[in-house]
């Protein structure tokens, strides 16, 4: 690090209801540059906050899809900052107009970022939302209030997002805002008074107070890097009063609240090189403890007593005549002090966790208790009581983070999720877990074909089978067979990384009904219970660039390949796809970047899913119309589609870990059915999906489980 760099303290403002939450806005992100960034970019720290209108909500996964998008894009871009800024806008203002194109009334997204390079700061701002620089005791808006009207349009209202660029110079001690519009009635008299003291708590604390019922911002103060072995004191900021949780009685009665008293925050950062990294949050007292908690700190109290006075007797203030006088050697004294004392720190830890802990946990439970009553005031009118619901389910998640919540917590918590599965039209299913893969395994597929089941395992690049029982219900098998890996020598030929898996029923292929798996290195590998494994290398895979599926449709094979923006078509031969493929797209350049599964129906068309959020088809390499009708929400970031074309359930199936969720919908894309789990843990890591109808099971992965589920 030059001295010419400086460092960023953050803190992040969250207002939900009126109230501030511990918790960054899921819009917010403060990223140092990764290991692996593009060239140019190692020197850039992004700063951002993705916002959207007053009045407008969407659930957390809306924001963190957008986040990842703009800092994946910005860090992978080369070239000058301002380049890869828009570059990175412009991804963002792609994914958000796919969304809209399936919306009734399309959303306007604010974003405010920033890019901190030793002592310059570049910004940029489009649609609401907003920029505030304070130094040398001035505040400047930026864009200033002339601009306001040209930078109404937000992103994903038009092809090519209105940016305003900024780029400042900055010193120590220089404050930057960025916010959402809800921050743009105040003065700037305000914004001096809440950074008057310099100190990013402090100020957080003073805009939570004069914030919007719904805000977010993010507090930024540069500072110099501190010189080795220079202190960097933080003084504790002054914490504002709240009212106490009520505890519940076992009869379900409110009972008194007991009074609070202030803490010392649990956590707090204690030296130089913490104090520089945490991101700070609006702080609030401490509740006090429950009545258990109240006796053991009594408790400890007393051992704490007792042990610093069995030290001074342990330690004598001379020494003694003769060894034989003393109750212990000096060194066995030494080692039982020491042990004392490490004992009394250990629980001294213990006791101030609890107790912030205890203060958190109170303030989450209290905060979405007030959500849920302005939810119940809002009565039948989804776009108010809507985002209430929705920020009640939060805070208490966040309270069940920090303690395992009692029976009334999870009575409320199902009530707001009942209100929020009633909008969304959602069927909750209970899974059964089939198996439990290595941790850290990332799952593709499955593929069901009679009593058998076949999925990828794609980080170790391993094909597995599994047996079903009868019932389709449960695995007979005790551990999983391992049918080939990357690595294994078939056919004569090296196994290389695994891509996607299929059922041939015909192909060019020495055996009809057979498993299929395509590799990176070109090999199509096929295998059956009664058919050895075999490969078969298929030619002109060089021109691949990045496959990620493939289907057979009328014995042909087509490889989705995202990198090279193109659909690849093998003609299958007698047993063997011996010719050079052929392009499937001759007059339309598709947007293929963002694919990442293909499925075709029996008239031959192919539709492709966009972890964006929308589908594409295609039929003889033109374009078709597809749009998804009727969906609850817009997708968030699907992962994996199947298309069911039984006489018994032709729906087409599309997982979406973005939103917790499996869509199933008409071919034509009308909403049917929208799947959650029962818990709203194992959705969020869907990565395949395989429904069968007889009998009527769906089969899914998700993270390192495969799971199963009976249809409706």
């Amino acid at each position: 690090m030059t001295t010419s760099e400086l460092e960023a303290l953050v803190g992040h403002l969250f207002v939900v209801g009126g109230r501030a939450i511990s918790a960054a806005s899921p819009g917010s992100v403060a990223m140092p540059p990764p290991r692996r960034a593009a060239r140019g970019r190692h020197n850039d720290t992004l700063f951002g906050l993705i916002s959207l209108g007053v009045g407008e909500h969407q659930p957390a996964a809306f924001y963190e899809s957008l986040v990842e998008e703009m800092t994946s894009t910005y860090f992978k871009a080369s070239g000058s900052v301002t380049s890869a800024l828009r570059t990175a806008i412009q991804a963002v203002n792609e994914s958000v107009r796919r969304m809209n194109s399936s919306r009734g009334e399309p959303l306007a997204v604010g974003l405010s970022c920033a890019i901190m390079r030793e002592q310059e700061v570049y910004l940029a701002v489009v649609g609401a939302a907003r920029c505030f620089l304070a130094r040398e005791g001035f505040i400047e808006r930026l864009p200033d209030d002339e601009d306001m009207d040209e930078r109404a349009v937000g992103l994903g209202t038009g092809f090519e997002p209105d940016v305003q660029f900024f780029r400042r110079e900055i010193r120590s001690g220089d404050f930057l805002l960025l916010a959402d519009s809800s921050f743009d009635r105040l003065t700037d008299a305000t914004f001096q008074h809440a950074i008057a003291d310099g100190e990013v708590n402090s100020a957080l604390n003073n805009l939570a107070g004069v914030s919007g019922p719904v805000s977010s911002a993010e507090v930024i103060k540069f500072v110099s890097p501190l010189i080795e072995g220079e202190e960097d004191t933080v003084p504790v900021p002054e914490r504002r009063p709240v009212s106490p949780l009520p505890t519940f009685s076992p009869s379900g009665e409110t009972e008194a609240p007991v009074p609070a008293r202030s803490q010392p925050a649990a956590g707090e950062p204690t030296t130089a090189a913490e104090k520089r990294i945490v991101e700070h949050a609006p702080a609030g007292d401490a509740n006090a403890f429950q009545r258990f908690r109240h006796r053991l700190a009594i408790w400890l109290s007393n051992v704490f007593s007792r042990s610093r006075t069995l030290v001074e007797k342990m330690l004598p203030e001379e020494e003694p005549e003769s060894e034989s006088e003393a109750l212990f050697s000096t060194p066995m004294q030494i080692g039982v002090a020491v042990a004392v004392a490490v004992l009394v720190a250990l629980l001294t830890t213990v006791v101030y966790q609890w107790q912030g802990q205890s203060s958190q946990y109170a303030q989450f439970v209290l905060s979405a208790n007030d959500e849920i009553q302005k939810a119940r005031e809002g009565g039948s009118n989804q776009a108010v009581a809507r985002p209430h619901w929705e920020a009640a389910v939060y805070l208490l998640d966040q309270a069940a983070e920090i303690r395992t919540p009692g029976k009334e917590i999870l009575e409320l918590r199902e009530q707001a999720l009942t209100a929020l599965d009633s909008y969304d039209h959602v069927t909750r299913v209970e899974l059964t877990q089939l198996r439990e893969y290595d941790p850290g395994s990332v799952l593709k597929g499955p593929v069901v074909q009679g009593l058998n089941l076949y999925t990828i395992d794609t980080t170790q690049d391993i094909l597995y089978r599994e047996d079903l029982s009868e019932d389709g219900a449960s695995l007979v098998n005790r551990e999983s067979q391992v049918v080939t890996r990357q690595g294994d020598v078939v056919s004569n030929q090296v196994v290389g990384g695994l891509i996607d898996l299929n059922w041939i029923e015909d192909g060019g292929v020495q055996q009809k009904n057979v498993l299929g798996v395509l590799s990176r290195n070109g090999l199509l590998i096929t295998y059956s219970p009664s058919w050895d494994v075999t490969a078969n290398l298929l030619p002109g895979f060089e021109a691949w660039v990045d496959p990620r599926a493939f289907v057979i449709y009328e014995r042909d094979l087509y490889v989705l390949d995202a990198g090279a923006n193109e659909i690849w078509v093998y003609n299958a031969g007698a047993e063997a796809y011996s010719a050079a493929p052929q392009r499937y797209f001759t007059d339309v350049l598709p947007e293929l970047g963002d694919a990442v599964d293909m499925e075709i129906d029996s008239n031959g068309n192919i539709y492709v899913l966009h972890t964006g959020g929308r589908i594409t088809k295609y039929f003889f390499g033109q374009t078709e119309t597809f749009a998804f009708s009727g969906l609850p929400q817009p997708l968030a970031r699907p992962m994996a589609m199947f298309l069911n074309l039984s006489l018994y359930d032709r729906t087409l199936y599309v997982a979406d870990p973005g939103g917790g969720r499996l869509y199933a919908t008409a071919s034509n894309g009308t909403f049917l059915l929208n799947y959650k789990d029962a818990d709203d843990t194992v959705f969020d890591a869907l990565s395949g999906v395989f429904s069968q109808d007889r009998p009527a099971f769906v089969y899914l992965t998700a993270g390192n489980g495969l799971y199963t589920f009976p249809r409706p």
